[in-house]
Order: C-alpha cells, then sequence, then structure tokens
C-alpha cells in the first residue's frame, strides 16, 4: 500500500514537472516544481525509491535549470549517505551542465558549495579551502542567508582543522547575526545546533564558564523544533551538548544519562550514521565515574563499530583515543594492541592519500592525452628529448639526495652510539656511591663496607661489559637491577622498597633486549622522586608477554615531578639516553619499539611503559 502511495506521489510530481515546464517556458532558469517542492519535502525524503522518482521526473525536463536541481537532489543523496564517488560523479554533471547554461550565474554558488563539501567529506583541505571561499564570494552576492550560512560552516570547519580558532570566531559570530534572522524554523533549528557545538569548542579553549550559559540558550532553542519534525540528527545532537553541560560541570551521572539519549536517538537516524563518537564519549563518562568495566565496555563497542567508519582519519583518530582510554582504565595490554593499530593506521592514511593523489594526476593527463591524440613529429621528438634529459637530471639528483641522507644518518647512529658509550650509567651515580662508600668505611668498618664494595665493583663491571654487548637476557638484567636497587638500599636505608613481576610465560633466559635501558627511570625515581618525601618509596618493575612482544612498566609512587623538570633542575641524561637507544635499537633490528609516559589521576610518581620485540 505505501509503495503504491509513493508511486502515485512520484507520477504527480512527474506531471507537475511538465505542466509547469509547459506553461513556464519563459522561466527557463528558475525551476518552480523544485524550488517549491525540494525546499519543503524533498530533502527530508527517506524513501530511495521515491526520492530517485522525483530526481528523474526533474532530469527528464527540458528546462536545464531543472535538470541541475535535478541533479542537485541526487548530489545531496549520494553526499548524506557517504557515497562519495557517486557524489563526485553528480558534481562533474552538474558542472558540465552549468557550462551550457546561459543563466549559470545564479548556480555558481551551488556548485561550489558542493565541491566544498565533497572535499571537506574526502578530507582534502587544500581543495576545501578554495571551495569555501569561493561559495562564501558567491553567497554574499546573492545576500541570501541561507547560502551565506551554510559557505560560512564551510570556512569554520577549514579554520577549526587549521587550528585557527581565533580568526574562525569572526566567521561564527557572523553566522550567528545571519541564523537569527532565518524564518525555515528546521533551518533554524540545524542551525542554532551547530552554534550550540561551536560555543562548546570555544568552552575548551577558554574555560570561560559564561559560554556554557550560551551553548546552553541555542541548545534549548532547538530541543522543540527537533523534536517536533523529528529531526533525529539534531535531537541526537541536543543530547550531546546537554552531556557536554552537564560533564563539565562535574555532573558526570546525567551526562551518562544524556548520552545514553544521544545513542538511543542517534539508532532511529536513517541512512549513513556513525554511532563511534557517542560511546567513545560514553566511555570515558563511565571512566569518570570510576566504572572501569563499563569504561572498557563501551570503547569495544565503539571499535567494533569503526568498522563502518568511512573516513580513515577519524577512524584512526578513534583508536587514538582508545589508546589513552585503556590506559587510563589499567589495561595496559589493550591500549599497546590499539596504539599499535593506530600507529599502522597513520602510515595507511598518509599512503592512501599519495595513492589518491597519484591517481588524479594520472586522470588528468588521460583526459588531456584523449583530447590530443594527434601531435606533430618535430615537437613529439623534441617531448621524449626533454624527458630523457629530465629523466637522467631526477636519477642524478635522487642519487646524490640518497647518498647525502645516507652519510647523514651514518654520521647520526656513530654520534649516537659515541653518546651511549659515554653516558651508560650516569657518573653521579659513581661520585655518590664512592662518598658514601667512604663514609660507611669511617663509621661502621664492618662487613657491610665489604657488601657494598662487592655489589659496587659487580655493578662497575656489568656497566663496562654492556659496552660491548648491546643486548642482554631478560634474566641478566634482572640481575643487574637487584645489584643496582639493592646497592641503592645501602646509600638510602629505608627509603624505598622494590618488586619485579614477570610473566610466567617469558623466557627470560634466552629473551633479549637492551641492557641498562630501564636504569635511568630508576635513578630517578630514587634520586629525585623519592628526595625530601615523608613515606616510604616504592618501584614495581613489571613484564608481560603480549603477543610478539615484551611490554615493560616501571611505576613509582614519588614526588611525580616531570621530567623536563628533573633534566633542568638535576642535569639527568635519562630521556635523551632512552630516546637514543630507542632510536639506534629501531636502526639496527628494522622494528618499532617505543615508550609511553603515563599520568594515572589521583595517583603520584611517574609510570613508564615500553613496547620491545622479542629478540632470542
Amino acid at each position: 500500500m505505501k509503495s503504491n502511495s509513493s508511486i502515485l506521489k512520484a507520477c504527480f510530481f512527474l506531471w507537475a514537472t511538465f505542466f509547469v515546464s509547459s506553461i513556464a517556458a519563459q522561466e527557463a532558469c528558475n525551476c518552480e516544481v523544485a524550488s517549491k517542492a525540494i525546499k519543503e519535502n524533498w530533502v527530508d525524503e527517506k524513501d530511495s525509491t521515491l526520492v530517485f522518482a522525483k530526481i528523474q521526473s526533474l532530469k527528464n525536463s527540458k528546462f536545464k535549470s531543472c535538470v541541475f536541481e535535478g541533479l542537485q537532489i541526487q548530489f545531496n543523496y549520494y553526499i548524506s549517505n557517504r557515497e562519495s564517488k557517486k557524489a563526485y560523479a553528480i558534481l562533474q554533471k552538474q558542472q558540465d551542465l552549468l557550462s551550457k547554461m546561459k543563466c549559470k550565474g545564479q548556480y555558481d554558488f551551488a556548485v561550489n558549495s558542493n565541491k566544498a563539501f565533497y572535499y571537506k567529506v574526502i578530507n582534502d583541505l587544500e581543495k576545501l579551502s578554495i571551495y569555501a571561499f569561493k561559495s562564501l564570494k558567491e553567497a554574499e552576492k546573492s545576500k541570501g542567508a541561507n547560502d551565506q550560512i551554510a559557505a560560512i560552516k564551510e570556512v569554520v570547519f577549514l579554520l577549526t582543522r587549521m587550528n585557527e580558532h581565533q580568526k574562525k570566531w569572526t566567521y561564527v559570530l557572523r553566522a550567528q547575526k545571519l541564523i537569527e534572522s532565518q524564518d525555515n524554523s528546521k533551518q533554524k533549528t540545524i542551525n542554532y545546533l551547530w552554534l550550540a557545538m561551536e560555543y562548546d569548542t570555544k568552552y575548551t579553549l577558554s574555560n570561560r564558564k559564561t559560554l556554557l550559559d550560551s551553548m546552553a540558550l541555542f541548545a534549548n532553542k532547538a530541543k522543540e523544533s527537533a523534536f517536533k519534525y523529528k529531526l533525529y540528527t539534531e535531537v541526537t545532537n541536543y543530547y550531546r551538548i546537554k552531556e557536554s553541560c552537564s560533564y563539565r560541570k562535574g555532573d558526570v551521572k546525567n551526562a551518562l544519562k544524556n548520552m545514553d539519549s544521544a545513542i538511543f536517538y542517534a539508532k532511529k537516524i536513517e541512512g549513513y550514521k556513525n554511532l563511534c563518537p557517542l560511546y567513545s564519549a560514553k566511555a570515558w563518562d563511565h571512566l569518570d565515574n570510576g566504572q572501569i568495566a563499563e569504561a572498557n565496555k563501551s570503547m569495544d563497542t565503539a571499535l567494533v563499530l569503526a568498522k563502518d567508519v568511512k573516513d580513515s582519519s577519524a577512524k584512526m583518530m578513534l583508536y587514538y583515543d582508545a589508546s589513552d582510554l585503556y590506559s587510563g582504565a589499567k589495561n595496559v595490554a589493550k591500549a599497546f594492541e590499539v596504539y599499535k593499530v593506530y600507529s599502522k593506521m597513520k602510515d595507511s592514511v598518509w599512503n592512501i592519500k599519495k595513492v589518491e593523489k597519484v591517481n588524479e594526476l594520472e586522470q588528468k593527463y588521460n583526459k588531456v592525452k584523449n583530447e590530443k591524440m594527434i601531435f606533430e613529429l618535430e615537437k613529439t621528438k623534441q617531448w621524449y628529448t626533454f624527458l630523457i634529459i629530465g629523466g637522467l637530471l631526477t636519477i642524478l639528483t635522487l642519487v646524490f639526495f640518497f647518498r647525502q641522507r645516507s652519510l647523514q644518518n651514518k654520521q647520526k647512529i656513530i654520534e649516537t652510539e659515541q653518546r651511549l658509550n659515554r653516558a651508560r650509567i650516569n657518573p653521579h651515580f659513581f661520585f655518590n656511591a664512592m662518598a658514601s662508600l667512604q663514609n660507611v668505611s669511617l663509621e661502621e668498618k664492618s662487613s657491610k663496607t665489604t657488601l657494598f664494595i662487592s655489589r659496587f665493583a659487580k655493578i662497575m663491571r656489568q656497566s663496562l661489559e654492556s659496552t660491548y654487548e648491546e643486548l642482554v637476557t631478560i634474566e641478566s638484567e634482572l640481575e643487574f637491577m637487584t645489584d643496582y636497587l639493592e646497592l641503592q638500599k645501602l646509600r638510602f636505608p629505608d627509603k624505598f622498597e622494590y618488586q619485579f613481576d614477570v610473566d610466567d610465560s617469558l623466557e627470560i633466559n634466552e629473551l633479549k633486549i637492551p641492557g641498562m635501558l630501564l636504569q635511568p627511570f630508576i635513578e630517578n625515581a630514587i634520586e629525585h622522586g623519592f628526595k625530601d618525601i615523608n613515606y616510604k618509596g616504592n618501584i614495581v618493575i613489571v613484564f608481560e608477554d603480549v603477543e610478539n612482544h615484551v611490554a615493560i612498566t616501571v611505576k613509582d609512587n614519588g614526588k611525580g615531578q616531570t621530567q623536563d623538570h628533573v633534566v633542568k633542575d638535576h642535569k639527568s641524561r635519562a630521556m635523551q639516553i632512552v630516546k637514543d637507544r630507542i632510536y639506534l635499537f629501531n636502526k639496527q633490528h628494522h622494528s618499532d619499539a617505543f615508550y609511553q609516559v603515563l599520568h594515572t589521576k589521583g595517583e603520584s610518581g611517574f609510570k613508564i611503559v615500553m613496547s620491545l620485540p622479542k629478540i632470542y
């Protein structure tokens, strides 16, 4: 019954199109059927069969203006469903049609606006910058509020991505004045919620409480009509804004309720929908509310839904956000796993963009080639001669460039090796140890002196031997760190405790890691983190088996001053040593080893996590 009704509607609009066309031939530049029906009904139509029937009725018109409007509806349909390739094909047809129209001036805005929207969807900021300002210029000519607002939105998006927040706010305020003057309640609703989100972004940057009031004001203005017209995208955005307001005011429980409402209405949206950001935001709400299991579950859901996300950049940033959340939820293994996916996607996105650029250039070249099939023989010879000479020059340039780069890399490696050999262990430790040795000798004259000397000599020997052996077994490293920590305990009696947690599945007598890689962090914790504290320090060193990697965590409960502070005030080379060693290690073993310094809310001290490949 519903399908018959849809067909009847389509037939009616088809008849109306030809009727208006036959009696209004003089209005070739203004398609009356499209201007009325599209603006009032067709944009919101969800029945694809009916949509395409209406589109075809316009495209069959003898008036180019009606054909153009039919293509416009088709473009909007494809772009809203993230079918970017089909949308681009329609955009090309619009542009070809526009070149044949006598009154093309009034449609310049539509083409430039469509191009801006298309390049925003495919994340081409360079092209977006061209057509966003072109469409704004065309909109200013016509002085239409709706067109100017649409163009300003693209400019604001562009400036946001370029981190030009101060410059973009001028355009936001300009759009605000235009939005207040709009008559169309549906469009006004959409724009009010856009304004609310921009005020939310402004609050994030400035932390001004008054901005929260403006954000809530515009959201509430849009609420009634959003529900009235069942604009579920806008209803979802309304609850997202309410969630943000509650969260920023410290009401996490209410923030969770609003986020659940946002997810509920988002599922009602027809066509393409992206639920990932909603579940990701919900995960952070759970985490801040102390609900660790629920936080992990919501982020797991976001990652599962990410499979349907078509924007590779957005998907990449979701994995980066997930890595932070899992770290905060003390799910270190999952944090490592997700961070590795993010790293691979980052490289992949870059390569995809390069391939797309090459394909675009190739298509342009083939088009020119097909249009000019016949060339004069002499010109062809000159062209090939130019290519050969240019190719030879390019090859020579590349050979010179890569040779210079290779020499620079070798020099950097040599310099790094020399620096590491000079900085295997902090010289201050030896000076401090010798001073303590003298004091013990003078005061005690006991077996403690013998033990101190023995351990000190053993550590010194291991330190010097590691200069020649880059890799040592985990078992040897554990033995070295035990001797080192026990010696430090002699220097600082009752100052701290330590413990090792080693995964039973690790073959510690066979697996190898860079020697003394953790020592700089441990020394910073003892020398600076535990200095002047009025409680007992504690160092926990964990070795875990994570797929093809060894995950190492070093955690202390010291004062927690930043590494920059340590470097500045104590001239510690801990961070530089670790960076140099990981750089050199990755160069030599073609690996992806890395480390992170994590900060957990409500806890003191540092938490350093490392990922090293399994080497036997």
